[in-house]
């Protein structure tokens, strides 16, 4: 039986885990089907029923520009990732601090507001608060999901601000009525 180079066995690895099987593979590079199962089984070899997983780990390898088969470099890598994904993590959360802040400062606002026109002021400061909370959820999400934070599932988040003041009269600071 010959004796497999490292790219061969990177190669017959690839092939296991798109979806080949052993048999296949046995004959195709000339070894046992053994071998191959032994070596599957101590590296921890996929077996093509979860190739979104290898595209994954391909697709960071390719990100990063590290081989994943050598462990220190793969180590690495992961560590580069991990402090990647931190740091997108406090960068959300100081956006959502932001939010948070100028939702609390919009109440506020209303709360303390006594005439119409300070309450559409807080009013319109809510809807600003609402907007931006929307807009970065969906920012938010949407860079969770390309980091690899999350799932592209999850539900919508929906925020409803109800006027609490009335109908503003047509034309008022350009507010018209909202039916």
């Amino acid at each position: 039986m010959p004796r497999l180079s490292r790219d061969t066995w990177a190669q017959i690895r690839a092939e296991r885990e798109a979806g080949l099987s052993f048999g296949l593979l046995a004959s195709r590079y000339g070894i046992s089907k053994t071998a191959i199962v032994q070596r599957a089984k101590a590296e921890g070899w996929g077996d093509g029923t979860d190739v979104a997983e290898l595209v994954r780990r391909k697709a960071c390898a390719r990100l990063t520009g590290v081989d994943i088969t050598d462990h220190q470099k793969r180590a690495a890598a992961i560590d580069a990732a991990a402090e990647l994904a931190a740091d997108v993590i406090r960068r959300h959360q100081a956006e959502t601090r932001e939010v948070y802040e100028l939702l609390w400062s919009a109440l506020e606002m209303h709360r303390a507001a006594e005439t119409l026109d300070e309450k559409r002021l807080a009013f319109e400061t809510l809807k600003a608060a609402k907007i931006s909370s929307e807009t970065l959820t969906n920012l938010q999400r949407m860079e969770r999901v390309s980091h690899g934070l999350d799932d592209a599932g999850g539900g919508k988040t929906e925020i409803v601000i109800e006027r609490s003041y009335g109908v503003m009269e047509p034309g008022a600071n350009g507010a018209g009525e909202v039916p």
